[in-house]
C-alpha cells in the first residue's frame, strides 16, 4: 500500500521536531548563560576556511572518481574525466530536492545522456554510497571508544563493527552471493530489475571492493581534517580536537544521510550541534554557529567542481573515444 505523500512529510516533520527538542533539552543549561554578544563575537579567519573547503571539495571529486572506479571493476563502462564529474556532481543537486531518489535519477538519466547503462551506472551509485557508509561506521567504531566510557563505549563500537561488516560480505563475499541465490530462487521469474541487481552484485570481488573500503575511509579520514580546518577557522586552537572534531562530523553527516528528510536537513546540523557542544575547545555559541554554516560549507563543496565542467567538454565514454 503506497503511502500518501503529506503523510510522509508530516513523519518526517515529527522526526525533526522531536530531534530539535532532545538536542534544546540536552543543551539548556549552556544556552540559558548564551547571549548574541556571544555569537557575535567569533571572529572567522579566511585562511583556514578556504583551505577547508578545497580539501572537501578534493573529496568529493575523489567520491567521483571512486564511483567510475567500481563502473570500471565492474565492467559497466569507464567514461572519461569529463563525463564522470559531469554525471556525478549534477546528479548530486538532486539530495536537495524532497524524496531519496532525485539523485539516483540523475545518475540514471545524466549516464545514459553520457552513453552509459543508466540502470548498472545507478546501482554502482548505490554501491557507492553503500561504501562510504560502512566505512563512515567503520571510522565512527575506531572513534566510539574514545568519547565512550567503558563498556558501553565498547559495546557501541562492536555494534558498529558488525553492522558495518555485515553489510559489506553480504554484498561483496561467497556468503553474500549464496544468500542472493537464495533469494534469486525464491523471487517471481518476471522481476528482472532485482535479477538484473543480482548480477550485478556477483561479480564484485571482496579484493576490489576491500579497495573501494579503503578508498572511502580515507576520504572520511579528509573529510575529518577539513572540519577540523573549518572549525579552526571559528576556534583557534581547535585543531588540537581532531580525532573529536572528525567523530562529530562523521556520526551527525551519517544521522542525516541516514535520516528521512532531503539531505538530512535539520538532523544534521542538530546532532552536529550536540556533538560539539561535547568538546571542550569548541565554546557553546561557536558549536550553533558552526552546525548551521557547515551546512554551507557543504554546499559550497559540492558546487565548486561545477564550475570547472564548462572548461572540459561533452564528455565521452571509453567505447564512443573508441
Amino acid at each position: 500500500m503506497k503511502v500518501p505523500r503529506r503523510v510522509v512529510r508530516a513523519g518526517q516533520g515529527i522526526v525533526v521536531a522531536a530531534i530539535l527538542f532532545g538536542v534544546y533539552r540536552a543543551l539548556a543549561p549552556d544556552l540559558s548563560g548564551l547571549s548574541w554578544r556571544d555569537v557575535t563575537a567569533l571572529r572567522p579567519r579566511p585562511a583556514p576556511i578556504l583551505l577547508a573547503t578545497l580539501l572537501l571539495s578534493a573529496m568529493n571529486v575523489a567520491h567521483a572518481f571512486l564511483w567510475r572506479r567500481i563502473m570500471q571493476d565492474l565492467v559497466v563502462g569507464s567514461p572519461d574525466v569529463a563525463a564522470t564529474l559531469r554525471v556525478y556532481f549534477v546528479a548530486s543537486l538532486g539530495r536537495y530536492l524532497p524524496g531519496k531518489l532525485w539523485q539516483l535519477a540523475g545518475v540514471a538519466m545524466l549516464s545514459r545522456r553520457a552513453g552509459l547503462p543508466g540502470g548498472a551506472a545507478t546501482a554502482c551509485a548505490v554501491i557507492g554510497q553503500l561504501g562510504f557508509v560502512v566505512s563512515g561506521l567503520l571510522l565512527l567504531a575506531l572513534l566510539l571508544p574514545e568519547s565512550g566510557s567503558g563498556m558501553a563505549g565498547l559495546a557501541g563500537a562492536s555494534a558498529l563493527i558488525a553492522a558495518a561488516v555485515g553489510v559489506w560480505v553480504l554484498l561483496a563475499t561467497r556468503a553474500g552471493h549464496g544468500a542472493r541465490e537464495w533469494l534469486r530462487r525464491r523471487l517471481p521469474a518476471a522481476d528482472t530489475k532485482i535479477g538484473a541487481a543480482f548480477d550485478l552484485a556477483d561479480r564484485v570481488r571482496p579484493r576490489r571492493a576491500v579497495i573501494w573500503l579503503v578508498g572511502y575511509g580515507l576520504s572520511w579520514v579528509g573529510i575529518g581534517i577539513a572540519f577540523t580546518l573549518f572549525v579552526s577557522g571559528f576556534v583557534p586552537g581547535a585543531a588540537a580536537s581532531v580525532r573529536e572534531l572528525s567523530g562529530a562530523i562523521a556520526a551527525s553527516y551519517l544521522a542525516g544521510f541516514l535520516a528521512l528528510v532531503p539531505a538530512g536537513l535539520g538532523v544534521r546540523e542538530a546532532a552536529l550541534s550536540l556533538l560539539l557542544a561535547q568538546i571542550p575547545a569548541v565554546p557553546v555559541a561557536a558549536a550553533l554557529v558552526i552546525a548551521v554554516l557547515q551546512r554551507v560549507w557543504f554546499t559550497v563543496a559540492e558546487i565548486l567542481p561545477l564550475a570547472v565542467l564548462p572548461f572540459l567538454g561533452p564528455g565521452t565514454t571509453s567505447e564512443e573515444a573508441a
